[in-house]
């Protein structure tokens, strides 16, 4: 344990936290890309942006999204192979930048954690198994499918299937980090392999192969012999720009949009208490690594969707959808699975490209109440709350009073997201929440080397270029990056975020709570003997 000289006793609650590191590279790496879910981002939340933002390029807002993404990496990967510990961003935050703008930052993570939890719980029907159920029910012509996805898809079954996803997150972190990375990794193979299966599906079928067969499924629901084109012309008919060529002006707002969920590559800092080798650069690699991985499938993917299925038939049968569902007429929006399952036709393909999707969703919802249950161990092992939520199972070494929690909290948000605010609201709350913790974050990867200068000198992240610290670039661009992001969230409507006063007072005023939460625990604390201030000197026990 690395901790300043003093000759007053260490106040944390134990000795040692009770984890264990059971968790890979390669484990991490996989983690990390889940918040972008791939499959889910490529069927449902990146083709609405051309319709909404006429001459965007997607491509090379993917691009410079990804540049951003590396070196908010960088600011959370250095920082936590220098103080590799549970809750990494908090522990960092709290030694470097101040303990009580650390927590108030961690209180503001958990909260986005929690609400992203709250949407992707609502996901298990809305973006899993009934537009499962619909692909396969549209493509075979058993529309009996498809009207049971239908009946899934609203209350009460939709909360029903979601308490379930709930407690099988919080059963499945429960059990430890080894068996939930098994679990993990299952799950991200059978979802990858549907996504390469489609991806192969789009490479070898010309877009004329495409066209014939869309238009063959198409016209029984739409009346039209070539459904394809009359979408096309109704989606301009009702207000759609297509311009056909790009231009910077509108691209740069698009590339918040995709940061959204595609900034979250250095997830797994939650838990570097954990992950072998956190303590060497292994940890910063793996947010490296995810972050390429996971733009590069997007591209590769986008350019085979725009190759085969058309940039422009996309836009407009998405935008048709939203607009103008009645001359849309197919009972199942116009996602990945679906146009890429019917190109090869019959029973098995379809059934099999819908069954890996669901995949998908179950590994992108439990990582949102992994950070949460990590956030407040941390708290609790710093003895800023209650001390008996930091006790670990000795057999599974997983903090259960956290976990359960959690997983109340989590219902209620879930609730929320059932019967209050839309998703794309939710989902842009929640990148705003994020986009918070990341400046601060960038903020105290600046002053690092210059505030802790031995332990940055001693540590694996004392990396440099033209004599200044990469972590101190890093954070720069992490602080630039993210005011940019921030400004776009709450400036262009058009994300989804429609009272952003609102969504500044309820972000802000989360972090102040966690500030004056700090100090009263403090207070607190003091009239028990527990220095505070003494404890954040160190760095907590592994």
């Amino acid at each position: 344990m690395a901790k300043e000289s003093g000759k007053k006793p260490t106040t944390f609650l134990r000795d040692a936290t009770g984890l264990v590191r059971e968790v890979g590279f390669w484990d991490a790496v996989v983690y990390n890309i889940l918040p972008l879910a791939p499959g889910v981002c490529l069927a449902w939340y990146v083709f609405w942006i051309p319709g909404t933002f006429p001459g965007a390029s997607l491509v090379w807002a993917m691009v410079a999204a990804c540049f951003f993404a590396l070196f908010i990496a960088s600011s959370f990967g250095l920082l936590s192979m220098a103080m590799p510990r549970t809750a990494a961003d908090y522990v960092a935050m709290s030694r470097v930048l101040h303990p009580a703008v650390a927590l108030g930052s961690s209180l503001v993570l958990t909260f986005s954690s929690l609400l992203s939890a709250g949407y992707w719980t609502l996901a298990w029907t809305t973006a899993a198994i009934t537009p499962a159920l619909s692909v396969v029910g549209a493509t075979t012509g058993n529309l009996a499918l498809v009207e049971l996805a239908g009946l899934l898809a609203v209350p009460p079954w939709n909360f029903l299937i979601g308490l379930l996803g709930i407690a099988l997150s919080c059963v499945m972190i429960a059990l430890g980090m080894r068996r939930l990375m098994l679990f993990q990794n299952i799950l991200f193979i059978v979802a990858m392999i549907g996504l390469v299966a489609m991806g192969v599906i789009l490479l070898v079928t010309p877009q004329a192969g495409f066209i014939a067969r869309f238009n063959a499924f198409a016209q029984p629901f739409t009346g039209q012999a070539d459904s394809y084109h009359f979408y096309i012309q109704e989606a301009a008919a009702q207000g759609l720009e297509y311009r056909g060529s790009y231009d910077l002006g509108a691209t740069i707002p698009i590339i918040p949009a995709i940061m959204a969920f595609g900034m979250w590559t250095w997830w797994s800092v939650a838990f570097s208490g954990e992950i072998k080798g956190a303590a060497t650069r292994r940890q910063w690699y793996s947010t490296l690594w995810a972050a390429v991985i996971q733009y590069a499938i997007l591209i590769v993917m986008v350019l085979l969707i725009f190759n085969t299925i058309g940039e422009q038939f996309i836009s407009s049968a998405n935008y048709l959808s939203a607009v103008a569902p009645d001359k849309y007429g197919l009972p199942v929006s116009p996602m990945l699975p679906l146009l890429a399952g019917l190109i090869p036709g019959g029973l098995a393909i379809p059934w099999f490209i819908a069954i890996t999707f669901i995949a998908w969703t179950p590994l992108v919802h439990f990582i949102q109440i992994v950070q949460p249950i990590k956030a407040i161990f941390a708290w609790s092992f710093d003895r800023v709350i209650p001390e008996k939520i930091s006790e670990v199972n000795e057999r599974t070494h997983s903090p259960l009073i956290a976990i359960v929690i959690c997983g109340i909290v989590s219902v209620a948000f879930f609730v929320w997201s059932v019967w209050g605010a839309g998703f794309f609201e939710l989902l842009i709350l929640a990148g705003l929440a994020g986009a918070v913790v990341m400046f601060l974050m960038g903020l105290t990867a600046i002053i690092f080397p210059y505030t802790k200068p031995e332990l940055y000198k001693s540590s694996p992240a004392k990396i440099e270029v033209a004599g200044i610290p990469l972590c101190t670039i890093a954070g720069i661009i992490t602080v630039v990056g993210e005011l940019f992001v921030a400004y776009i969230y709450v400036t262009d409507s058009r994300l989804g975020m429609t009272k952003p006063i609102q969504g500044l007072a309820l972000t802000f005023g989360i972090l102040l709570a966690g500030i004056i939460g700090y100090y009263i625990s403090r207070a607190i604390r003091a009239r028990q003997g527990i220095d505070l201030d003494y404890l954040f000197k160190e760095i907590p026990p592994e």
